[in-house]
């Protein structure tokens, strides 16, 4: 049990003894963390700003309506709608993106009221461009959702306003001509709820910080990768010079 456990000095003279093996092992995990640098370009990552809040003094909502309301705004973010429109933009200017690139460049990050856009890409005047032209087309799809959820309240308002005068009226139902009308609002209220797409009239929208051009990559940094390999490698030096000691004893 004794020759069992682990000495700290007996490791230490055990890899002192075999400091070539650290050496070698240590330069072949630098090489490799350049390699993999050579192969694998760094990525840039650009963020543009978008505010997402709602007036709370025109309405009070329930916990459960105020997250499913962000939740749906969310949605329109990365729905494939905005990214064909991001992606046919980037076309017509000469930027090669295809929609399953795209899904792997852009990511979305709530903090609070402020959504920050994502987009990576090797080429960091590429990767502003596209973090831009992301904010806007959510922008502009936001509002164009909130136009739809304003008319659905407007419209709302008139179906109660003839519902409650039925009621005040005492009459037992409305006229034919009062109730094709009902049924026309009623239609025009379910296909403006519809295009909506869950977002409710007092939510408010701002472009908040458009995306500037990185200067640093945000991954596959050559000399981190480089000081990550050597340690990988110092590490694995450590182990191959015990299993040398261990052979040898036997």
């Amino acid at each position: 049990m004794k020759n069992q456990e682990f000495s700290p000095r007996e490791s230490l003279e055990r890899a002192l003894e075999h400091w070539w093996v650290i050496v070698l092992l240590t330069i072949l995990g630098g090489i490799g963390g350049w390699a993999f640098h050579f192969f694998h370009p760094p990525l840039y990552e650009a963020t543009a700003v978008v505010t997402v809040n709602m007036d709370y003094q025109k309405r009070q909502l329930s916990q459960y309506e105020e997250d499913y309301a962000f939740g749906d705004a969310a949605a329109i973010a990365t729905s494939d709608d905005v990214e064909n429109q991001i992606i046919t933009e980037a076309q017509s200017r000469g930027i090669p993106t295809e929609f399953y690139q795209l899904r792997q460049q852009m990511y979305l990050e709530r903090e609070q009221s402020f959504w920050e856009l994502h987009i990576r890409n090797q080429n960091p005047e590429i990767a502003a461009e596209l973090a831009n032209l992301w904010a806007g087309k959510f922008y502009a799809a936001l509002n164009t959702a909130l136009g739809h959820a304003i008319q659905a309240d407007q419209i709302q308002t008139q179906i109660d306003a003839i519902n409650k005068s039925l009621s005040h009226s005492g009459a037992p139902e409305l006229s034919p001509e009062s109730q094709t009308a009902l049924q026309n609002l009623t239609d025009e209220l379910s296909q403006e709820q519809q295009a909506s797409l869950g977002l409710i009239s007092i939510m408010k929208f701002a472009l908040s910080g458009s995306a500037v051009v990185p200067q640093e990559p945000v991954l596959y940094d050559l000399a981190n990768l480089v000081l990550a390999g050597a340690c990988i490698g110092f590490v694995v030096s450590l182990w191959v010079a015990g299993i040398i000691k261990v052979q040898r004893r036997d």
